[in-house]
C-alpha cells in the first residue's frame, strides 16, 4: 500500500487549505465571467475602451490644431486687410489695365485708348472729340454724354481721371460721374462730381440699378461733401479737378472716392465711402466717364477729360 510523500520539511500538505483556495479561485473566475463576460470578450472590451480613449485624445488634438490654424489664419487675414487698407490710402500703385492721355486727334468719338481698348460713346458721336491732349464732350442742356472702355472688366478697380470745364464753363452746373464698375447701361457704381457755375465743387457716391422697392433707379450711397467753395473771381477759368474712385469686392462692395484740384497734392484719406450689396452689381464691370449739364442757357458748353488711369485695386 503506497504512502503519501511528505512535503519538504517532512510535513504533509494541508488538503483542506488547498481545497478552499481552489474553490475561492474558481468562485472569483465565475464571478468575473458573470459580470464581465468570458475572457476573450473582456479583452475585446478592453481593446474597445483603449480605442475610444485614443480616439478622444486624437480628436482633442485635431480640434486644438484646427482652432490654432483658424486663429493664425484670422490674424494673417487681418494683417492682409490692414496692409490693403494702408496701400489704398496712398497713391495708386496697382497694375495698370487701362490708361489714356488722349495724345491724338479725332473729330467723332474718342477712338482707341493708349491701353485698354477702344472707347465706346453714347450717340451722337459728333458730340465727342479728342484734341489738345483731352477727350472732349459737348454738353447740351439735360443731355447726358458717356464714354467707357468695355474691353476691361474689373471687380477691384482703382480709377483716376481729371476733368475740367471748358467753353461755356460758367453756363450752368455740370454733374460728372467717374464710373468704377459699369455692368450695363443702367447699372453702375460712380463718384459724382458737381461743378457749379460759381466754381464750387462737391462730391458724393451713388449706384444705379434696376428699380427696387423704392422705385428709384439711382440712389445716393454717401452724403454730399462740398470740397471747394465759390471762386473769388467769377471770370477766372475753372481749375481742373482730379477724381479717384475705388470699387472693391462683391457682397458687399466697398465704394470710396476723393477729389482735389489737379495742380495740388492728392489727399491721403478718402472723402466719401460706402458699402453696398445690390444683387445686379456684384460682378465685374468696365470703367468710364459721363457728364450732364443740368442748368443754364441753351448755349454750348463742354467738358475736357484727361489722364484716365484704371488699375487693379489693392
Amino acid at each position: 500500500m503506497s504512502r503519501a510523500t511528505p512535503a519538504k520539511g517532512g510535513q504533509m500538505p494541508n488538503r483542506d487549505l488547498i481545497l478552499l483556495e481552489t474553490v475561492k479561485t474558481h468562485r472569483a473566475r465565475l464571478t468575473s465571467a458573470f459580470v464581465y463576460g468570458e475572457l476573450p470578450e473582456r479583452r475585446l472590451a478592453n481593446d474597445n475602451v483603449r480605442r475610444l480613449i485614443g480616439g478622444i485624445v486624437l480628436t482633442a488634438v485635431l480640434c486644438a490644431g484646427c482652432v490654432g490654424f483658424s486663429f493664425v489664419m484670422g490674424i494673417r487675414g487681418d494683417q492682409a486687410a490692414a496692409a490693403r487698407e494702408k496701400a489704398a490710402l496712398g497713391p495708386a500703385t496697382g497694375e495698370i489695365v487701362a490708361a489714356d492721355t488722349f495724345d491724338r486727334r479725332t473729330s467723332e468719338g474718342w477712338g482707341g485708348a493708349e491701353r485698354g481698348g477702344k472707347w465706346r460713346v453714347t450717340d451722337p458721336a459728333r458730340d465727342y472729340s479728342v484734341a489738345g491732349g483731352a477727350g472732349v464732350m459737348q454738353l447740351p442742356e439735360d443731355k447726358r454724354r458717356s464714354a467707357y472702355l468695355p474691353a476691361q472688366l474689373l471687380d477691384r478697380s482703382d480709377v483716376t481721371a481729371t476733368v475740367q470745364r471748358g467753353d461755356g464753363a460758367r453756363n450752368g452746373s455740370v454733374n460728372v460721374a467717374v464710373t468704377g464698375r459699369r455692368v450695363s447701361s443702367t447699372q453702375d457704381y460712380r463718384a459724382n462730381l458737381r461743378l457749379t457755375d460759381d466754381g464750387s465743387v462737391a462730391l458724393s457716391l451713388s449706384r444705379r440699378a434696376e428699380p427696387g422697392s423704392s422705385g428709384q433707379r439711382e440712389e445716393q450711397l454717401s452724403p454730399t461733401v462740398i470740397l471747394f467753395g465759390a471762386d473769388d473771381d467769377p471770370e477766372s477759368d475753372p481749375q481742373p479737378v482730379a477724381v479717384r474712385i475705388q470699387v472693391i469686392g462683391t457682397s458687399p462692395t466697398t465704394v470710396r472716392a476723393k477729389a482735389w484740384f489737379a495742380n495740388g497734392a492728392e489727399p491721403t484719406g478718402w472723402t466719401v465711402s460706402a458699402t453696398d450689396s445690390t444683387a445686379g452689381l456684384q460682378r465685374p464691370g468696365s470703367i468710364g466717364v459721363s457728364a450732364i449739364r443740368t442748368s443754364g442757357s441753351k448755349a454750348d458748353a463742354d467738358l475736357s477729360v484727361t489722364d484716365v488711369v484704371a488699375r487693379v485695386a489693392p
